[in-house]
C-alpha cells in the first residue's frame, strides 16, 4: 500500500514547485500532456500548468497543477490572457471607461497640424501671427 502524502500548497504565488511535486504531477497525468493528450517524451520540455490560472483566482497547490508540453502551455496562457483582456475591455466599455484617443492614426501619420509641426514633417511651416498680419496689410 502506498504511503499517503499530504498535498503541497505554495506559500506564495511565486513559490517554486518542488521537484517531488513535479514528479507526482507528471505521474498523475501518466506522462501525457493534459492539453493535447500526446505523450511527453524523455528530454522534451514540459511545464506544470495551473488548471485555473492564479490570475483568475486559482490556488498555487498540487491539485491545481497539470502536466503540459511547453508549447501547449504557452498556447493556453496566450489564449487565457487574450480572453481576460477582452473581458476587461468589455467591462470598461460597459461602465464608461474608455482609452484615451491618440493624435496619430493607426499608420503613425500625424493627423493634425500641431502634430506635424511637433514632429518636423517636411512641408509644414509654423504659423506666425505677426507674419500673417503683415501679409494681410499688404493685400
Amino acid at each position: 500500500m502506498a504511503r499517503s502524502v499530504t498535498e503541497w500548497v505554495g506559500k506564495t504565488h511565486n513559490s517554486p514547485i518542488p521537484k517531488a511535486v513535479q514528479l507526482r504531477v507528471f505521474d498523475r497525468s501518466q506522462g501525457h500532456c493534459t492539453l493535447c493528450s500526446l505523450k511527453i517524451e524523455a528530454g522534451q520540455e514540459w511545464h506544470c500548468d495551473h488548471r485555473i490560472p492564479l490570475k483568475d483566482g486559482g490556488e498555487h497547490r498540487e491539485t491545481n497543477l497539470q502536466a503540459a508540453h511547453a508549447s501547449c502551455h504557452r498556447w493556453k496562457t496566450g489564449r487565457e490572457n487574450s480572453e481576460r483582456a477582452s473581458v476587461t475591455r468589455k467591462r470598461a466599455k460597459h461602465v464608461g471607461i474608455t482609452r484615451p484617443t491618440s493624435k496619430f492614426s493607426k499608420h503613425g501619420r500625424a493627423v493634425s497640424d500641431l502634430a506635424r509641426e511637433l514632429h518636423g514633417q517636411p512641408g509644414f511651416e509654423r504659423y506666425d501671427e505677426a507674419r500673417a498680419e503683415a501679409e494681410r496689410r499688404l493685400r
